[in-house]
Parts: structure tokens; sequence; C-alpha cells
């Protein structure tokens, strides 16, 4: 069955050295967005594979990941001897500029140009963050299948209410058309007179065919059933549906205007098809 594409997850694995602390946090979206934020390191060298894995698990939603790594032991990423050197540098610099600076400001901006950056991550840290945002992201999915299945109940209920709607035209749609015929034949026949009662037989005929609505009704009945198949499919269906909607809503506009007795009907249908709409926005 479909799936919503909202929902959030916080989870922290502890290892040896590190804890390693994740939230995933997944919002509607046409397409499938990820943002990373956090450990500065993570998002540098894990970035590109991260999005691969997200990939690997959902199709849409704009998925916000945070993830920091807490080390339990003081990691130094400080070249010594480079920070002396970017100390003295940064000194100069002030005092042949004229400026004023206190040493913790000289220190901090040293300190941002003394980085012992390595090639990669430790391989055994990478592996860990992997698989704590894989389970992460299983957790997530879960999450997104408990709210589609309430997402789904919601929508069926408001099909059963469109469906009941539309019965309850199809069964007086015929009487109103009689209805419709007979004022118009006794309207011509009144201007014209009883000789004319073959142009009052056309213009009953005309008044029938404009207001004839079976292939409104059919074509809404077809769509409720298509979207019913679609809430027991077991993959993305969420554009299927929002076209589905537009159709929907498309054929009740015509009917509306063919027979504006049943507006009270057709507002009502128009209302739960919307709020229908509002519903799937959330289906990846």
């Amino acid at each position: 069955m479909p799936y919503s594409m909202t929902g959030f997850v916080s989870l922290k694995k502890n290892f040896q050295d590190y804890d390693i602390d994740i939230k995933v946090k997944s919002l509607n979206g046409k397409i499938l967005e990820l943002s990373l934020k956090g450990d500065k390191t993570v998002q540098n060298f894990l970035e590109i594979e991260i999005k691969k894995l997200a990939q690997q698990f959902f199709e849409r939603g704009t998925i916000s990941v945070v993830i920091n790594v807490i080390y339990k032991k003081p990691v130094i990423n400080i070249d010594p001897q480079k920070l002396k050197e970017m100390v003295n540098l940064f000194k100069e610099i002030f005092k042949e500029s004229g400026l004023n600076t206190s040493d913790d400001k000289i220190l901090d901006y040293s300190a941002n140009y003394s980085s012992n950056n390595s090639e990669d991550l430790n391989p055994q840290l990478k592996e860990d963050i992997i698989n704590s945002l894989t389970e992460a992201f299983e957790i997530l999915k879960v999450e997104r299948k408990k709210e589609g299945d309430s997402l789904i109940k919601d929508i069926e209920e408001r099909l059963k209410l469109i469906e009941k709607y539309i019965e309850d035209i199809d069964s007086k749609k015929d009487e109103l058309i009689k209805i419709a015929q007979d004022k118009m034949s006794q309207k011509v026949k009144q201007l014209l007179g009883e000789e004319f009662s073959e142009r009052a037989f056309i213009e009953a005929s005309l008044i029938a065919q404009k207001m004839d609505i079976t292939e409104e009704i059919v074509r809404l009945k077809n769509h409720i059933n298509r979207f019913l198949e679609l809430l027991n499919i077991d993959e993305p269906v969420g554009r299927k549906m929002d076209f589905l909607c537009q159709e929907m809503h498309r054929e009740i506009n015509t009917l509306g205007n063919k027979m504006p007795d049943f507006s009270k009907l057709t507002i009502e249908i128009k209302s739960q098809i919307e709020k229908i709409r509002q519903q799937v926005q959330n289906i990846e």
C-alpha cells in the first residue's frame, strides 16, 4: 500500500570511541531532495554516498538528515606547527593593518587554517555512519508506511461518500430530465399552439441531450475504481492519484453545468475531492 512522505526519526548509536547521533525528517515534495547537516567532515566526505543511500529507500520527499559524531575522547585535528605559523601570520597582518584584536580572536582565525585535513574519513567511522543511517532510513520507511495507512483510510472513506452522492445523482437524473422535457414541451405548445407538437418533441429531445450526464457518471465511477486500485498497490502512486483528482474535478464540473439542480451534491463532491487531493499531496 502507498507510503506517506512525512515522518521523523531520532537515532543514537553507541560505539567504543564515539557516539553517532542521527535525526531524519521527511516532508512532502514533488521529487526526492536530500539536505545533509551536522558534522562538517561527514558532509564533506559522505554527502554523495548518503544521497545514493536515500534513493534506495525513497522516491519522493524532502528529506533532512542531521548527523553528529560525538567523540568520547578529545580529538585534536590541528597541526601544532601550522597553528604557530598562522598565529604569527595573523598577528603580523593585524599589526600592519593597524587593527586591534584579542589573542582569542587571533587563535580562532588561525585554528580555521591549521586543520590536519585527511583525504578521507576513518574507514570504521564511515562504515558505522552508513550502517546507522541505513537503520534510521529503515525506521523512517516504517513510519511513512504507518502514516500512509492512515491517509489511505481517510481517502477510502471520502471515496465511499463520493460514490454515495453519485448514486444519488444517477437515481434522480432521469426524473429531472423528464420534468425539464415536459416543461419545454408545454412552453412550445403554449407559444406556438398544439399543431406544433412535433417541434415541442424536438425541443424536448434537445433538452434531454444537453442534460445527459451518463458519460460523466460512468467516468466518475471509473476514476473511483481506479483510485481504489491504486490504494492497494505497494509502489509510489502519488502523482497518479493527483491526476485522478484533477480528472474527477473536471467531470463533476461538467456534470454540474449540465444539471444545476444537483448543485448541492456537486458542491459536496468537489469538497471531498479537494480534501482527498490535500491528502494525496503527502503520498509518495
